[in-house]
């Protein structure tokens, strides 16, 4: 190639160049102004030629470039940007800045020095790195600011890249992990397989945990094993592979899932331990649901149970009325409940009654057809009840009618017309078989009397047992002339012998007939007039007797005594008269005895002997025997206040209240109150209280003798 065709190759490499070429004399003079530097700079190359080469500088560059020049050529200092180059800046035409690359090269000739200067625009190469760092520090500022640790590792598995996150989750600073292998955030048997796993994979084998995510255990810097969830991530880039990984600690999550399947298990330990029936019905009435006590209560096992209706488990009578509520409760809109007691059958057959609650569960997504029920067992309830229902009718211990249901019975007989024979049987001197066998084999006694009586008597008569040894009979009369021929063998047979505790017993009995409607038509009054005829027959000494006039106007009388005896112990009607004791040998005064007297305004005077056996009777004996009791000590302390000295009083007692353990409490503080010694009164009794050995009669005349008390025999020899 010869000169001119160099010198034209020359020319067209700089022409064409793309960044702009600039020559300057060693004074700063532009010589040449490329095509490109044109385009650079805004101005034409006839503009720029012979000027100085600042004007395509902004400041400071603009005033320092001709003495950094001139101390460059002149004193040889060294070069800041000749043969170097750098980054500075230039200056357009329109006075825009921008950032450019300048690389200065120096040419000597014969006669001139010369500096070519190379321009390379960095407006987009700067504008593309300023992009790069504002998307590098966002993305700087969205990994710090995840919650979840976000880690990067290069396809050996060495840590690029540790946010906040994962500090805060490890417990390690970046500077402690990047660069190491990830591994050391791994429980053991993890960090041992982690190469081998990457290594497969990069060999092509099927990813684990790659695009898929999991749930593994984690290790922190203290040694702490955690659970979290791990999703990875692959990127290409120039540097190889780059796997992210996105850890998100589930430790939380754990304790919180761990809570619910506890309170799950103790919700399910709560049901299945609950007394009450509990379950779930499918949309037919299946059951999806049970718990122990349903199974345990009908005696089925619960792969019995489940799947079957509960109709199975319901008696037939009342499957169609169940069937029916629990439609209504389907086809509500809004969660309803209804409440009903049902018969349940068990395995063997057995009912139970159930008080059931049931709810729809309308408006739960996962449970909208179903219903839940709770039921309690009341089978004890309701037998309990019927029991008490049977007791206001009947006699718990014979299963005979009592005076209510008998009265219930005879209200409600079909033929009013119909005569009847009321009977009123009482068992002599049963309580002396009480006291001597107990009152276990007097129940048995009781219970075989009412068991003959029943085989005794037609299909439509009623039996009775009032209380204690009586018993009243309702018998429909045909013919009256067959009725004492049937009471005399009905005796018979009740005082037929009974073998109680290997003995024989032969009880005697006493009974009194009324006749309906001869001799009234009230149920009550009957019986009284045959119990009235019952104790005629006693006080006779004969089985039998039939009620009539002259036992009516003795009840009658009875009646009077009763009410008016009652009016004068309220009102202090009663008289007390002291019957002076005499020692016989020298006919000196000992003492007294308290005789009681009393004189009605309408009965006038009635005799001891009657009044007290109506007391007795009524139980009043023992108010009458107090009452005397305190009229006496009060009159004692009368006439000791008078100063008088008494002889004791003797105070007749009834049988039945020396039987009572409060009479000597009574006496005590009677005697107490009143500040008398014990000894200025004495008790009297008859022989047969003497002669009853009951603990409470041996206790109170231990009492009285311990006190100072004589308790002296009345009538001795007339009782036996």
């Amino acid at each position: 190639m010869d000169t001119f065709e160099l010198s034209q190759l020359q020319d067209a490499i700089v022409n064409s160049a793309v960044d702009a070429i600039i020559v300057i004399n060693q004074r700063g003079q532009i010589c040449f102004f490329s095509p490109s530097a044109e385009t650079l700079f805004g101005y034409s190359a006839a503009e720029c030629l012979g000027h100085n080469v600042r004007m395509l500088m902004p400041e400071p560059f603009h005033s320092e470039h001709d003495t950094y020049l001139a101390n460059y050529v002149s004193h040889g200092q060294s070069a800041k940007i000749i043969g170097i180059g750098r980054d500075v800046q230039g200056k357009r035409k329109d006075g825009s800045v921008f950032p450019m690359h300048l690389s200065v090269g120096e040419a000597n000739t014969d006669n001139a020095r010369y500096f070519v200067g190379i321009c390379h625009d960095l407006t987009a190469y700067q504008a593309s790195i300023k992009a790069h760092r504002r998307l590098r520090s966002i993305q700087d500022a969205l990994l710090e600011a995840a919650v979840d640790g976000i880690i990067s590792i290069d396809e050996w598995g060495i840590v690029q890249t540790f946010n906040r996150g994962a500090e805060q989750l490890f417990g390690y600073n970046k500077q402690e992990v990047i660069g190491k292998n990830v591994s050391m955030l791994m429980t053991q048997a993890h960090a041992r397989q982690h190469d081998g796993y990457l290594q497969n994979y990069k060999s092509g084998g099927p990813a684990k945990i790659i695009g898929i995510g999991r749930d593994v255990q984690a290790r922190r810097k203290d040694g702490s094993v955690f659970p979290m969830h791990l999703s990875v991530g692959e990127s290409h880039t120039e540097q190889g592979r780059l796997f992210v990984g996105v850890c998100h600690d589930l430790s939380e999550f754990k304790a919180v899932l761990q809570r619910l399947i506890s309170a799950e298990q103790r919700y399910r330990d709560i049901v299945q331990n609950q007394k009450e029936f509990i379950c779930r019905l499918s949309q037919h009435s299946r059951l999806t649901f049970v718990n122990n006590a349903f199974c345990r209560q009908l005696g089925q096992q619960l792969f019995q149970m489940l799947g079957i209706s509960i109709m199975e488990f319901i008696h037939a009578d009342e499957r169609q009325h169940v069937e029916s509520l629990l439609d209504q409760l389907r086809q509500a809109a809004q969660s309803q409940t209804v409440s009903l007691s049902v018969r349940m059958l068990s395995s063997d057959n057995r009912i139970h009654w159930v008080d059931w609650t049931f709810s729809s569960l309308a408006g739960q997504a996962d449970a909208a057809d179903e219903i839940q029920g709770v039921g309690i067992d009341i089978t004890e309830q309701v037998k309990a009840k019927n029991h008490a229902k049977f007791l206001t009718s009947f006699d718990a211990l014979t299963g005979l009618l009592n005076r209510e249901g008998l009265t219930e019975q005879f209200n409600r007989r079909q033929d009013a017309q119909q005569r009847y024979a009321v009977l009123f049987i009482d068992c002599h001197r049963f309580r002396l078989i009480n006291e001597k066998y107990g009152h276990e084999f007097g129940d048995l006694m009781l219970i075989e009397a009412a068991h003959r009586l029943k085989n005794l008597l037609p299909e439509d008569a009623l039996a009775c047992r009032p209380g204690a040894d009586d018993y009243i009979l309702l018998l429909p009369l045909t013919e009256q002339s067959n009725l004492l021929p049937f009471v005399q063998h009905l005796i018979t047979q009740y005082t037929e012998p009974y073998w109680l505790a290997n003995e024989k017993i032969s009880p005697s009995v006493c009974v009194g007939i009324s006749i309906y409607p001869d001799d009234a038509t009230d149920l009550h009054i009957l019986i009284r007039q045959a119990e009235a005829a019952m104790f005629d027959a006693k006080h006779q000494g004969v089985t039998l007797r039939l009620y009539h006039e002259d036992i009516h106007n003795a009840l009658t009388r009875q009646l009077e005594i009763e009410q008016g005896l009652r009016s004068a112990l309220e009102q202090d009607k009663l008289q007390v008269v002291l019957q002076p004791k005499y020692q016989l040998t020298n006919q000196s005064l000992i003492g007294y005895e308290a005789l009681l007297r009393w004189h009605d305004s309408e009965l006038g005077t009635v005799s001891p002997d009657i009044f007290v056996a109506v007391a007795e009777s009524v139980n009043l004996g023992k108010a009458l025997d107090c009452w005397v009791i305190k009229t006496v000590l009060n009159q004692i302390k009368s006439w000791q206040s008078m100063g008088l000295q008494p002889k004791p009083v003797a105070v007749n007692i009834t049988a039945k209240h020396f039987s009572d353990p409060a009479l000597y409490n009574f006496i005590e503080a009677k005697l107490s109150k009143l500040g008398l010694r014990a000894d200025c009164l004495q008790l009297e009794i008859t022989e047969g209280v003497v002669m009853d050995d009951s603990p409470t009669i041996q206790d109170n005349l231990s009492a009285c003798r311990s006190a100072g008390i004589k308790v002296a025999i009345d009538d001795f020899g007339t009782g036996y």
